[in-house]
């Protein structure tokens, strides 16, 4: 019904789960409506969110190891708020 790996990127990019609905041409009415495929979706949405969260963690600990205190900060600041 849907391709996995696609619903990931797009939630990786912080979409909504109607957006990426939209953008797949998923009928999010009808997806509702058989448990286990939404099931799926909110799980392949899931992985994709964190996906997201570790690629931009990585950039940034990358840009703060090689001196970008900004990139630092903007990084501590993502671990804290994640830990609240």
């Amino acid at each position: 019904m849907f391709n996995a790996e696609q619903v990931q990127a797009l939630a990786a990019r912080k979409l909504t789960e109607q957006q990426i609905a939209d953008v797949l041409n998923i009928d999010l009415e009808e997806l509702k409506k058989d448990r286990a495929s939404l099931s799926r979706f909110r799980e392949e949405i899931r992985k994709g969110v964190s996906r997201g969260e570790a690629e931009i963690r990585t950039a940034l600990y990358k840009r703060a190891r090689n001196g970008d205190s900004y990139a630092y900060e903007v990084l501590r600041r993502r671990v804290q708020n994640s830990e609240d």
